[in-house]
């Protein structure tokens, strides 16, 4: 027989046995579908890292304290303080000094309260350009003594009816009045943290007794040689600090960002291994399947097989069977499986990524079950004696 008669044939059988074709499938389809879903958000998470980075200045530096006790929280020794702000500042190559400090705070408009994850604090003079505004203003010179807040477009929503009727109105944070001057643009970018509310530093220490800057980020001009620079900033900090027993270093976000790719990649790897077991369930039932319609048939392999058919077109023509349904399983799959990642979307901060490697590996990976558990039916069913299958 052709191919083409072969693949007639099985597509013959199939359409014979509708229902228990697709109980068959049933394995196939939640193992590819739980793949593909697992790789789309694996690779949408870091695709939204890698658009992080690129959206960051790729001139900025974060600096960090590592003291000598790996046991001790670097918090502890606060590493950092205003006066390192203006003494790095004075350093040339140093373009601006970016310093925060966060924490969880209550923000509340009077009976409404929102819970916002993060609230920082920073520091005047300097110019954040992460701070992307919808409604309102920035802080000005001059206003470091003032209660004011940028709100997260999150919160905003939380607290009123109209974003843009929030600017000058009064919110609560840590009971302490603050008035809000600006509204920021929903971030795009993937943060641990989540949505932050930006107050002054001097206001920040007055309602939290808390003093200490987290972040200590330094932006080098594109035009100096950064290595020097970065140099002299952890040996200025040090000097400024020569009390404390550690080092101060250099954080490059984009190698941070290489490790946490391959960390997510792993995991990723992993999750979707553990949900690929379903396949391997799918498979042994395909398997089961085909012996069972070996079996039914072993009239017809027998006619077949005393009319002249080879050995080789009756394996080929269960094999095909096999493919045909783990291969219409993988696409309806896929299908399923770009489905879940737009459904789970609406409920990440970040758009899971499709790619052609992933539907394309979802095929071939559905086609290999079929032909790793529909060969030895197959091959047993080539292997029937003619006569013996006839009158069976």
């Amino acid at each position: 027989m052709s191919l083409k008669d072969l693949i007639k044939t099985a597509l013959s059988s199939m359409s014979a046995h509708k229902l228990r074709v697709f109980l068959t499938m049933i394995g196939i389809i939640i193992g590819i579908s739980s793949v593909v879903t697992i790789l789309s958000i694996g690779n949408g998470l870091k695709a939204e890292l890698n658009s992080t980075v690129e959206d960051s200045a790729a001139n900025s530096y974060s600096i960090q304290f590592m003291p000598d006790n790996s046991t001790m929280d670097s918090r502890i020794a606060e590493p950092f303080d205003k006066n390192d702000v203006y003494s790095v500042e004075a350093i040339d190559g140093v373009e601006k000094v970016e310093t925060n400090s966060g924490g969880m705070l209550n923000v509340n408009v009077s009976n409404i309260e929102f819970f916002s994850s993060t609230t920082m604090g920073i520091i005047y003079p300097y110019k954040n350009e992460t701070i992307k505004l919808l409604y309102g203003r920035n802080f000005n010179e001059g206003e470091e003594d003032q209660n004011l807040v940028i709100l997260s477009q999150e919160v905003a929503e939380g607290l009123f009816d109209e974003l843009e009727e929030g600017i000058g109105r009064a919110v609560t944070i840590n009971n302490t009045n603050f008035e809000v001057i600006g509204i920021q643009e929903k971030s795009t970018g993937f943060s641990l943290l989540g949505p932050k509310d930006y107050i002054q530093e001097q206001s920040y220490e007055s309602i939290t007794d808390n003093s200490y800057i987290s972040n200590f980020k330094v932006t080098v001009d594109i035009k100096a040689d950064k290595d020097q620079v970065l140099d002299e900033v952890t040996t200025i900090l040090k000097e400024n600090h020569n009390d404390l027993a550690g080092k101060y270093e250099v954080a490059d976000p984009q190698a941070i960002t290489k490790a946490l790719e391959k960390v997510i990649g792993g995991i990723t790897t992993f999750i979707a291994v553990v949900s690929g077991i379903s396949l391997f369930v799918g498979g042994i039932g395909v398997m089961n399947i085909m012996y069972v319609s070996v079996t039914e048939r072993k009239r017809e392999i027998g006619i077949r097989r005393a009319i002249g058919a080879k050995p080789r077109s009756i394996m080929l023509q269960f094999l095909i069977e096999a493919i045909f349904v783990t291969g219409s399983g993988g696409l309806i799959g896929i299908l399923f499986g770009y489905l879940f990642g737009k459904i789970a979307g609406a409920f990440l901060p970040f758009p899971p990524v499709m790619t052609v490697g992933s539907f394309l590996g979802a095929t071939i990976c559905s086609v290999t079950v079929g032909i790793i558990f529909g060969i030895v039916p197959a091959i047993k069913a080539s292997k029937l004696d003619p006569i013996k299958a006839i009158y069976q």
